[in-house]
């Protein structure tokens, strides 16, 4: 049961998609706990300067120290949020905070002649825990609970209070509870869910209807993650592109329907035939374009050739004419950005191309296969 309210408000597919809205949801958290925290400690800070003026002289060293010292704790809260990699740490320390301000309120509250006065800030803490805090559900729900509890037990054993006061106060605390949870609640499900529309929108919009492989769109940000790889790990990658062979004459005389079918089966081939960590990617009319991580010239060329005589060797095409495909590829280098291995690796496909087709290429080499 446990596991299906936190985990499962709306489930995601697999643990690696949850991770990634862990991380989004981090990120866009850290401004919103940096806001809240410093206007909660300017608060603190109002409250402070209240006591001054009204609180009585017995009890008020002790109130301004605990006002001061919550709106120190949560400046310093605020400015944690300026380090990304203190996230974890950060959200320990806001489950925390909260217990303290409350325990704060129960060690004021408990000398003062008319403690009822004084609880409404339990009450406001609660919901902050819940609705502004900048916590997860599970998370909030832990503070929130541990705060009721320890303000329910105070409050008996501590505090002097009418039945009809304590009975009020009751009351208060389950609604600041209760409202607070199911308002984190729903935040959280409209959170996973608009995650989950934001990731299907950047999928379909990188990815190509016919075939379902990635498109053009998606190149770039493939292109830069590799690059960026290459010149921190020094760990080369090739480019290979992957033209159908006469495929306009196959529409021509097969119609658009079976040439159709033709892309979506070679797609599929391709991709039954690739290393785990390369990408397929449709480059548009007949082409394909793979990204081959972890690649050198003769890995990237037996790949190759085995791809060209796997298409061949294929006869689930449905038409009486053989499909073939050419193949030009290379390995980046030093000097490469995305313009230039794309270059060489059309130049080769078009050199495979004028020597017969049904063959792969690269500059690399002395001469064609």
């Amino acid at each position: 049961m446990h596991h299906t309210l936190f985990s499962n408000i709306i489930r995601f597919p697999d643990k690696e998609t949850k991770d990634d809205f862990d991380q989004w949801v981090a990120a866009s958290t850290l401004v919103q706990i940096r806001c809240v925290s410093v206007l909660t400690g300017l608060l603190y800070l109002v409250y402070a300067y209240i006591d001054t003026l009204y609180a009585p002289e017995d009890h008020l060293y002790e109130r301004v120290t605990i006002h001061l010292a919550l709106a120190l704790l949560l400046f310093a809260i605020a400015a944690l949020t300026l380090n990304k990699r203190l996230y974890k740490f950060l959200s320990y320390i806001l489950m925390i905070a909260p217990v303290f301000a409350a325990l704060g309120n129960i060690f004021i509250t408990s000398g003062m002649p008319n403690p009822s006065l004084y609880l409404t800030e339990l009450y406001l803490i609660l919901y902050w825990v819940f609705t502004v805090s900048g916590l997860r559900l599970r998370q909030a729900t832990i503070s929130a609970v541990t705060i009721f509890i320890i303000v329910l037990i105070s409050t008996i054993f501590f505090l002097t209070l009418s039945p009809e006061a304590f009975t009020l106060h009751l009351f208060w605390m389950l609604c600041s509870l209760s409202f607070g949870f199911l308002i984190a609640f729903l935040l959280e499900k409209s959170n996973r869910k608009i995650y989950l529309g934001y990731k299907e929108m950047e999928q379909l919009a990188v990815t190509d209807k016919l075939t379902g492989l990635f498109n053009r769109a998606k190149l770039d940000p493939l292109m830069k993650e590799r690059f960026e790889h290459y010149h921190k790990e020094l760990d080369p990658f090739g480019v290979a592109i992957i033209d159908i062979d006469n495929f306009k004459s196959i529409n021509d005389r097969y119609g658009h329907i079976t040439g159709d079918a033709i892309l979506i089966k070679i797609g599929q081939v391709i991709t039954e035939h690739l290393p785990h960590n390369a990408h397929l990617i449709r480059w548009g009319g007949e082409e394909f374009m793979i990204i081959a991580p972890n690649s050198d010239h003769n890995s990237l060329a037996l790949l190759t050739e085995r791809l060209r005589q796997i298409i061949q060797q294929y006869d689930d095409f449905g038409i009486d004419t053989p499909v073939t495909v050419s193949i030009g590829f290379t390995i980046c280098n030093k000097e490469d950005n995305t313009d230039r291995i794309l270059k060489r690796a059309d130049d080769a496909l078009y050199t495979a191309k004028k020597s017969g087709k049904n063959r792969t290429h690269s500059p690399e080499e002395t001469s064609a296969r």
